[in-house]
């Protein structure tokens, strides 16, 4: 045999192996993760729930409290709401809340430096957690405010969820300039 002939087949042979195993490789990747054609959904998107409004109340807002940082509170029971009822120092008796329906949010934003900053739960969204929005708002600089310490807050009642509870925050500034 001559060496020349050799060195070819011995390539060629080289050649067909290397392709032998690309065309399996890519056989493979296309059984295990089968791309869709285009148009059809994902099934991730075709599992995914739908979200859905929550409706809920506001039983007080108001600029002061004795809760001095950015808190959240879940209430589920009339001794948590008079308590919490206290520390937005209301006089008034609490509310009357049917626990075995519903429970109660508080949001706090903690002290600010002047009059003009609020903070209110913006939405409320049921998936697969109750995801609460809540609007944190703070004056811009063109407005003219109370030189006084606030510590904004909002307390509202929607119905009772067995999901997992989530929030994510919006800071949002008010304009002065008509």
């Amino acid at each position: 045999m001559h060496p020349i002939r050799y060195t070819y087949r011995m390539r060629d042979t080289i050649i067909v192996i290397v392709l032998a195993f690309v065309a399996i490789a890519i056989g493979a990747w296309f059984f295990f993760y089968n791309p869709m054609p285009t148009g059809q959904a994902t099934p991730a998107v075709a599992l995914t729930p739908t979200a859905v409004d929550v409706p809920f109340t506001v039983l007080s807002s108001g600029t002061q409290s004795s809760v001095l940082e950015r808190k959240n509170y879940l209430i589920t029971s009339d001794a948590e709401l008079r308590q919490l009822w206290k520390m937005i120092g209301n006089t008034d008796p609490a509310p009357t809340v049917d626990f075995t329906q519903n429970e109660v949010i508080a949001v706090f934003a903690g002290t600010e430096p002047t009059a003009g900053y609020t903070i209110a739960v913006s939405k409320i969204l049921d998936a697969t957690e109750r995801l609460v929005t809540i609007t944190l708002d703070k004056p811009g600089g063109s407005c003219v405010l109370a030189d006084m310490i606030t510590a904004p807050y909002q307390i509202i009642s929607l119905a009772k969820s067995s999901l997992p509870l989530a929030h994510q925050e919006l800071d949002t500034t008010t304009s002065c300039l008509q």
